[in-house]
């Protein structure tokens, strides 16, 4: 670790915040656009001989409705990013362990500033796709920044370190569908061949103005003398069963398992907005900012909790209210033809999707810190990095199994039955954890 004045060490973790919060902003912008930029190619190309329009061959093979086509292909289009960055995020990991901190994050920001920029003049669903690939390929800024606040943080302020990054996040999930919405809604495109070139400018600027911040201001974390001299393997979720605590074992499967619940829901939801409610991007943005309300206000309220019911208490929590949020969404009647959604469908809907909010907002900050709990000062960062690895993986399973059972079925219902159920293995899981104090003096 490189020592660093505090006034030094702030100053960076603000530009590691600002760094993460301006990159998932960027990413996220298309997250509320992916229902109309689907079904806009799919009306334009896919009867052709085109990529979506073998893709559109494909859909026919699994027999699903054709108007829920826009679904499976956002799956598929989530599951290659999420793959993606699977694969690629540990590689950039290494790869900064080797030559600094600094220089990676400059090269995965100037892909994500070139993906963003071929975006804009997306006229054909191919250039769409190949931007996705990029960016999953790029996709190494959060691992290197992760990598940098615990070369700036000592073992007691590790935590500090990695709740910056997780607060950055959160904040850009939060402001970048906003942004995307609103964008669509106010703007006109940019570029008349592609109807989301502004919201892809704008995350193109942003990007931009991200690589400019690390090239002017960010400095190198990483003392030359602590750099690996040959290439570091980085923890994966593959190495799991080489850890030796059964508690970081049954933490981090229990996080998989919620994740691939959570983000199957993620993936969906604005597809599923679509057919209740039609709603339009600028819709989906005002759900969002409901989200991310009851998220922040969930996290506050964790703090409070864990004095009285501890860590794993909270996690249960969390998960019960995960049960009855997917119970409550999955029994809204999905429309038949030209019927409208029930008249309590919406403020049933709103509770469900503010439950699983405030869910979320209980359990992944004390899922990170059971496992830091359980673990002892020298493993705190591999295992701390084998549980990203699972949130990762679960967001390649996630999706495409959410997209695939909404498409055969035709019924958001079994997505949300299939999460309530997921849940059930966690919580009786996450029920037979110890009591993190006991093992911090075992370790200690």
């Amino acid at each position: 670790m490189q020592d660093a004045a505090p006034l030094a060490q702030r100053r960076i973790l603000a530009l590691i915040f600002l760094t993460v919060f301006m990159d998932i902003i960027g990413f996220s912008i298309i997250i509320p656009l992916f229902p109309e930029l689907l079904n806009h190619y799919i009306k334009l190309e896919g009867d052709k001989g085109t990529l979506i329009g073998m893709l559109s061959s494909v859909a026919e093979l699994i027999s699903g409705p054709p108007a829920l086509k826009a679904v499976l292909f956002g799956g598929l289009l989530s599951a290659m990013y999420s793959g993606l960055q699977f694969i690629f995020s540990p590689i950039w990991g290494s790869l900064s362990d080797r030559y600094g901190r600094r220089k990676i994050l400059t090269i995965t920001l100037a892909g994500n500033a070139l993906s963003y920029f071929i975006w804009i003049f997306a006229g054909q669903f191919w250039v769409v796709v190949l931007t996705r690939l990029i960016c999953g390929m790029m996709a190494g800024n959060i691992a290197v920044a992760s990598a940098a606040a615990a070369d700036v943080t000592d073992e007691k302020e590790r935590t500090k370190g990695m709740a910056i990054v997780g607060v950055a996040i959160g904040m850009g999930f939060l402001v970048g569908p906003i942004i995307g919405g609103l964008t669509m809604a106010f703007l006109k495109p940019i570029y008349t061949a592609n109807l989301f070139s502004t919201p892809a400018l704008i995350a193109a600027t942003l990007a931009g103005l991200n690589f400019i911040l690390v090239q002017l201001y960010f400095p190198e974390t990483l003392a030359e003398k602590n750099r690996a001299q040959h290439d570091s393997k980085r923890p994966s979720i593959f190495d799991l069963a080489n850890v030796e605590s059964r508690a970081i074992r049954r933490t981090s499967f229990a996080n998989l398992i919620y994740q691939i619940a959570f983000t199957g829901m993620e993936n969906t939801i604005v597809f599923l907005t679509l057919f209740l409610f039609a709603y339009r991007p600028a819709d989906n943005a005002g759900l969002f900012l409901f989200n991310g309300t009851c998220l922040i206000f969930a996290q506050g309220l964790a703090r409070l909790l864990v004095k009285r019911i501890g860590q794993r208490g909270v996690v249960m929590l969390g998960m019960i209210f995960a049960i009855i949020a997917f119970n409550l969404v999955a029994f809204i009647p999905t429309p038949i033809g030209d019927s409208q959604v029930v008249s309590w469908g919406k403020p049933v809907f709103y509770v469900g999707m503010g439950l699983l909010s405030f869910a979320t907002g209980l359990i992944l900050p004390s899922v990170s810190a059971l496992v830091s709990l359980y673990s002892s000062p020298s493993d705190q960062g591999r295992n701390l990095g084998i549980l990203r690895s699972a949130g990762s993986l679960a967001r390649v399973i996630g999706p495409l199994c959410a997209a695939i059972l909404y498409f055969k079925t035709g019924s958001h219902q079994w997505v949300y039955l299939g999460g309530a159920l997921l849940m059930l293995p966690a919580l009786w899981v996450v029920r037979g954890l110890p009591d993190p104090h006991k093992v911090q003096k075992t370790n200690s």
